[in-house]
Formats: C-alpha cells, sequence, structure tokens
C-alpha cells in the first residue's frame, strides 16, 4: 500500500501526522500548515521527496509533485520544489506568497510579561 493509499481522504489531525511522521517508510512527514488540520503534505525518504495535497474533487490525497533525490539534487530543494507544487495546486501562487504568509512560517510568539 502507498502512502498516499494510507491516508484518509480527509485532512489530518495532528495525532494522525504524528503517526505517519513514525512510520518505517518514511524519513520525514511534514504539513505546509502552521496549524490546524493538515491539506497539503510534504513526505521524504532517503531517494525522494513527494508534494500531497487533498483534492476535494478526488475525494482524497493525490501526489502533486515527486522529486526524486540525488548528488544533485538535495532534500531541502525536493521539499522547496514539492510545497510550491502544492501551492499552485491550490490555486497559489508560489512567487507571490511572501515569508510572512507561506505556510510554514508561523512563529509562535511569547507574550510579553509586565513585569520588568
Amino acid at each position: 500500500m502507498s502512502v498516499v493509499e494510507s491516508l484518509p481522504p480527509r485532512p489530518l489531525d495532528p495525532e494522525e501526522l504524528l503517526q505517519l511522521n513514525s512510520a518505517d517508510a518514511l524519513d520525514l512527514a511534514v504539513p505546509i500548515e502552521d496549524e490546524g488540520r493538515v491539506t497539503g503534505l510534504l513526505v521524504a525518504t532517503e531517494s525522494w521527496v513527494k508534494g500531497l495535497a487533498l483534492d476535494g474533487e478526488a475525494d482524497g490525497w493525490t501526489v502533486v509533485e515527486t522529486v526524486d533525490l540525488d548528488a544533485d539534487t538535495e532534500r531541502v530543494d525536493g521539499l522547496q520544489a514539492c510545497e510550491a507544487a502544492i501551492l499552485r495546486f491550490r490555486g497559489d501562487d508560489p512567487e507571490a506568497v511572501t515569508p510572512a504568509d507561506a505556510p510554514g512560517a508561523y512563529e509562535p510568539a511569547v507574550p510579553e510579561s509586565d513585569e520588568e
């Protein structure tokens, strides 16, 4: 069974993402969203990276990009290419997405203290 076939036909909960990350078949499974349920997913092994997106028309997940890793292609390049492919699949222009509103750009802030 492939990774895509093993996914439920709905967004993933954070707990399901943790289970996917612990799967022996994958080295890495990370969402492109900052919070909440996952509808865009980057998965990687030693030899490839795949960008997966929840496809409402297909009632399930689809592979929107696959990048083979080799001496000329590092994992980070594959992850970036797959994230851009997921954004395009969703109808967003990866070139127009700023770092502040890009998926994965969420940085939790520590609340300021009134004490000095």
